[in-house]
């Protein structure tokens, strides 16, 4: 096994004009979409599913391909108590993957890597 790695960055402003009801549930999990209808304040959601879907593209690029076609809504990105996030997939559940996800005022950026064994 390999080690991988990738990025994405989301502008904001982007994610604001396609804020639909299809895009959300296209891009968040049935337990994403229970977290992000919660939110009230609605910047805060669209940090929310912008940082879903910056860790989302950062995952398809860690690994290039699948063995089946990846749907982002099959993928949840979702915290630990601590508040760190971590990747809830089907698709290569025996991998060690480490996520971190990070906002400024205008953008989030996401990165997943994939480590060459589960003590990584």
């Amino acid at each position: 096994m390999n080690a991988s790695i990738g990025i994405d960055i989301v502008e904001f402003e982007s994610i604001k004009d396609k804020l639909t009801k299809a895009f959300i549930h296209r891009v968040l999990s049935e337990e994403e979409q229970a977290i992000f209808y919660k939110i009230k304040h609605k910047q805060r959601k669209i940090e929310f599913i912008a940082g879903r879907f910056a860790a989302k593209e950062a995952y398809t690029k860690c690994y290039e391909t699948f063995d089946r076609p990846l749907n982002f809504n099959q993928v949840s990105i979702l915290n630990k108590n601590s508040g760190a996030p971590y990747i809830k997939s089907d698709y290569r559940p025996e991998d060690c993957l480490k996520i971190s996800i990070s906002h400024s005022k205008h953008y989030v950026v996401a990165v997943v890597w994939k480590a060459d064994d589960a003590h990584a």
